[in-house]
């Protein structure tokens, strides 16, 4: 665990991929992602790959765990075998497999030893090429760096249900490049298993990294067709057969789940008899009178007595280009309008470029004392609301 004061903030540079941590090798980032751009669903749970497998939430379903070990024993190995076995799809990526999952598969993943330092300080760094050797996939090269991104998969023969999904290669100083494999691909009965040894990749450093994200987009093209669960349940403080919350202690064991169902029932029971007011009503304070909306009338007024429809658009310009640097982090106002910017606002809003050049253009060539008609004003208003 590393610590490193930013002047404003503390980051714990400890990889967790917890969906709720916001620290740079959490995975609040790739959670929100996913919830909000899965066309066919995306859900989260903390169950075991038995668990899901038997109360049937994996039908119809593909599965995704982000781990730093896949502690996965027989029971969860043999559910996971059966659930691709029927048609469905698992993406794991993690550094470290149990002995079972290894044997199993006749797979072993090693790795350089991992410095946040070198992250933290933004030191100089090496980096690694990735690139994916699967057709269909992005064939461009990816820049990551190899603190996050140096692990890879070693076995003595590729075997005919394997498949080479991702590589990676480094050249070392001697100009001699030396590639190896980074993501596999398991055809196993009706479904597959995609193997990936970085999950550090998949992380909110890797999400928010440009040179990153498009690889973790293509990755992810195994498991577009179905909705996709994504389980916790091996994640740090979890050795997926122990419980990793007192909570969860304590309704494992039978005794102690009729304790603290004995001891919830009896709270309910105080705060009902307790309920009852022990002191003088509160008077009800009326709220001060929300008078903005006059406020706007007014002002309102006073720009179509001025009738300067230029103005107008050049004000809500103002709005509309912070509002896209806020969400998109594109400075529309100082930025050189070229063609890159086109393409990166384009890339980011999901406009054409086409679009935003004329609209932008148009913005940028009005002044205070231009002269538009009141339908000119409403169609490049209206326009600009569409964002």
């Amino acid at each position: 665990m590393y610590w490193f004061n930013n002047e404003q903030q503390d980051f714990m540079w400890e990889p967790t991929y917890n969906s709720q941590d916001k620290q740079p090798f959490g995975g609040y980032a790739l959670d929100k992602l996913l919830k909000s751009s899965w066309e066919k669903g995306y859900t989260n749970t903390y169950k075991s790959i038995s668990e899901l497998k038997n109360e049937g939430s994996l039908d119809g379903k593909n599965l995704l765990i982000i781990t730093e070990n896949i502690a996965a024993y027989q029971h969860d190995v043999e559910a996971m075998w059966d659930f691709i076995n029927e048609g469905g799809n698992a993406f794991i990526a993690t550094r470290h497999f149990s002995t079972y999952f290894s044997e199993k598969f006749q797979i072993f993943a090693g790795y350089k030893y991992f410095s946040s330092i070198r992250v933290l300080l933004n030191a100089k760094q090496e980096y690694n090429t990735f690139y994916f050797c699967t057709p269909g996939l992005n064939n461009r090269n990816y820049q990551i760096p190899a603190e996050i991104s140096s692990g890879f998969f070693s076995f003595d023969k590729v075997k005919d249900d394997t498949y080479i999904v991702a590589k990676s290669y480094f050249v070392e100083e001697n100009s001699k490049r030396k590639d190896k494999i980074v993501m596999l691909k398991y055809k196993i009965g009706k479904g597959s298993l995609i193997l990936s040894c970085n999950p550090l990749i998949y992380t909110n450093y890797g999400i928010l990294n440009d040179s990153i994200n498009m690889f973790i987009r293509s990755s992810f093209a195994f498991l577009q067709d179905k909705p996709l669960i994504r389980t916790e349940y091996y994640h740090t403080g979890s050795n997926a057969e122990e419980p990793k919350s007192r909570l969860r202690y304590l309704k494992s064991k039978k005794p102690l789940r009729w304790a603290l169902n004995i001891s919830i029932i009896t709270i309910l029971i105080f705060m009902i008899f307790t309920a009852k007011r022990k002191q003088k009503a509160i008077p009800i304070v009326k709220p001060p009178e929300n008078r903005m909306l006059e406020f706007v009338r007014s002002i309102t007024g006073l720009y179509i007595q001025k009738n300067n429809n230029a103005d107008i658009i050049l004000k809500k310009y103002t709005f509309w280009a912070d509002n896209l640097k806020r969400n998109y982090g594109i400075d529309i106002i100082n930025e050189t309008h070229d063609k890159e910017f086109f393409k990166r606002l384009s890339s980011k809003t999901g406009r054409k470029v086409e679009e935003l050049n004329n609209l932008i253009r148009y913005l940028d060539s009005l002044d205070k004392n231009s002269r538009v008609s009141d339908a000119g004003m409403m169609e490049v208003l209206t326009k600009l609301n569409e964002f």
